[in-house]
């Protein structure tokens, strides 16, 4: 009995001493300042009010017109694939989608969210992506960059960084993203 106990007291005091060191590692590591995946000015956002069943009918339609079959590559595919020439803001205007009405701080927010992170996404959903919201990064005038993010499924696309957008993704982020354009909305 007297070894066990030994034993015991021998585990708690070692995992007690490499838990200070793993304190004093911690305290020694500087973090670095993280930079934007968009060198931009300006973010604009833009979301799709679009039930379910709506789309559903639209995917189940035989004979899609050309708008329809663009306005299912934007929601559900990888629409655009790089920055397109024509305006894609108009694009999304087209297919009802609407703009949002962001304050200076609600940009400087998003902006942080969208920059580089020190952790990795290590999760997936194999659920398919429903794009409703679309960010548009613009520089001077000019589109620099598009994120286009599935809050229910969390699902992202980003096109236009520079940098590593590995760790974008994280559900806390996403959250505070969607606190941040749609404030009023209840979750389920």
């Amino acid at each position: 009995m007297k070894k066990v106990i030994l034993i015991i007291t021998a585990i708690i005091l070692l995992s007690c001493n490499n838990s200070k060191k793993a304190d004093i590692n911690k305290e020694k590591v500087v973090k670095k300042e993280l930079r934007p995946f968009f060198d931009a000015d300006k973010i604009d956002h833009y979301y799709l009010d679009i039930s379910d069943d709506n789309f559903f009918k639209l995917i189940r339609k035989e004979n899609k017109t050309e708008k329809e079959k663009e306005l299912i590559n934007i929601y559900i595919h990888t629409f655009p694939d790089n920055i397109p020439k024509v305006d894609f803001e108009k694009t999304l205007l087209n297919h009802n989608y609407k703009k949002s009405n962001l304050s200076s701080k609600d940009e400087k927010n998003i902006e942080n969210i969208f920059s580089e992170k020190d952790s990795l996404k290590n999760d997936a959903c194999a659920c398919i992506a429903e794009y409703k919201d679309v960010f548009i990064f613009k520089k001077n005038e000019k589109t620099v960059g598009i994120a286009k993010i599935c809050f229910k499924n969390a699902r992202f696309q980003i096109i236009g960084s520079k940098i590593n957008t590995e760790g974008f993704g994280l559900i806390n982020e996403l959250e505070r993203l969607e606190s941040i354009v749609r404030p009023n909305e209840k979750k389920p």
